[in-house]
């Protein structure tokens, strides 16, 4: 992959990538040392769909275009997406929670006794959760700044 030239932009442009007009095509914006190496494109169809999609050139210097975001005809929408869609990146810390479950058979006199039960046997590592008791997982994140 190589840096992205005016002359690039000038002969994508008017092009067409997967079924879509070009009608706008940008260098990245970034602070990576490679993100002159990557573009974003604004595409139409004959439906009148717009896309943004992010782009490199292969070897053969044909486009590569993913991670498209799809706007119907909402031509607004889609501009505003081609402007913006790399400068608000930021960076995020992501909480990954993984649930394990098992079910403990006991007999007790009420819920409040048979946990009691459990639980001590589990302090005492009687009852160890492994990847076979994997039953989920959730993805949450949030802004780096954010404490």
């Amino acid at each position: 992959m190589r840096k992205l030239t005016e002359n690039d932009l000038a002969n994508i442009t008017g092009s067409t990538v997967e079924g879509y007009v070009v009608k706008a095509v940008r260098v990245k914006n970034g602070t990576f040392t490679d993100s002159d190496h990557y573009g974003i494109l604004l595409g139409k169809n004959t439906d009148g769909n717009y896309v943004t999609w992010q782009w490199h050139l292969l070897e053969d210097e044909t486009v590569s275009a993913y991670w498209g975001h799809y706007h119907g005809e909402d031509r607004e929408a889609a501009l505003r997406d081609y402007e913006t869609r790399d400068m608000d990146a930021q960076t995020f810390k992501v909480t990954i929670t993984e649930t394990l479950q098992q079910v403990v058979a006991v007999t007790a006199r009420n819920p409040s006794e048979a946990e009691d039960m459990v639980q001590i046997k589990w302090n005492n590592q009687d009852h160890v959760l492994d990847a076979d008791n994997f039953v989920g997982v959730e993805f949450k994140a949030v802004p780096a700044s954010c404490q």
